[in-house]
């Protein structure tokens, strides 16, 4: 199962811009919906350090938390929870207390920290889109 996981993250990392600048207009109308309990979203989390990979391809639902040590001997505590923010589809990122956030489908950088979410839905939409067949879970 999560060697699946990792599979359809390095799908969506590869193809996942492409795809989306081709169909955004699509992926803009489906992700309007702010109906959709964010709790209850499927997520894939990648963590990575300029010289290290903490986490690939991880799904989550709810709430990420971790805490993590880098080359350098420091560590963070990174959280990230899926919620509405004025509207608005976000996951609030809580690195060692600073709070940013970032859509559903983003990659964001702090340091030599690299933190990437992917919505599992529409990044399954989005593969089957461009001719890709994955199994329904």
């Amino acid at each position: 199962m999560n060697a699946w996981i990792g599979r359809l993250g390095l799908l969506a990392a590869g193809f996942g811009l492409g795809a989306l600048v081709a169909n955004l207009p699509a992926v803009a109308a489906k992700s309007a919906d702010t109906q959709v309990d964010p709790s209850q979203k499927r997520f894939i989390v990648s963590i990575d350090e300029i010289r290290k990979n903490f986490v690939f391809g991880k799904e989550f639902r709810g709430r990420y938390e971790t805490t993590i040590t880098l080359s350098d001997g420091s560590s963070r505590h990174v959280t990230l929870t899926p919620m509405l923010r004025d509207g608005k589809q976000v996951v609030a990122l809580d690195d060692n207390g600073g709070r940013t956030y970032m859509g559903w489908n983003g990659t964001t950088t702090n340091g030599h920290l690299m933190i990437q979410v992917n919505d599992v839905d529409t990044q399954l939409a989005l593969a089957r889109a461009a001719g890709f067949d994955f199994p329904d879970r």
